[in-house]
């Protein structure tokens, strides 16, 4: 099974994940002149240009290529509102789908191991 996840965000949220990741443009234009590594090229080319177009929106995919995934009619909805409503805590998201805090933690944290969505402090 192929699942492809999408994020919209931003340029100005782009810009601050890749100073998050990287540190400053600096840091990455070194990292690259030593490795030559693409990935850093292509990442740091983005980010010089959406530092310069932050209200632009951009798509972000990732695939997932897997047999081992099983989702429920929960895991489903939790991923919806998760997508849709931007959630600020576990808590709200159980608020949001009229569900227990102890039925839903364990789904998102499953969900988050499966690499479909990720926790921030």
């Amino acid at each position: 099974m192929i699942i492809t996840l999408i994020k919209n965000q931003s340029g100005s949220e782009f810009v601050r994940d890749m100073e998050k990741q990287y540190g400053s443009l600096q840091k990455i234009r070194t990292a690259y002149e030593k490795t030559n590594n693409m990935k850093l090229l292509v990442d740091m080319e983005n980010w010089e240009y959406y530092q310069e177009h932050p209200d632009e929106t951009l798509e972000l995919s990732e695939s997932l290529v897997t047999d081992n995934i099983s989702l429920s009619k929960l895991d489903l909805m939790l991923l919806d509102v998760v997508k849709h409503k931007h959630p600020k805590s576990i808590r709200e998201v159980a608020k949001l789908i009229d569900k227990n805090v102890s039925n839903v933690q364990p789904r998102l944290k499953k969900l988050e191991e499966e690499g479909f969505i990720q926790f921030k402090k």
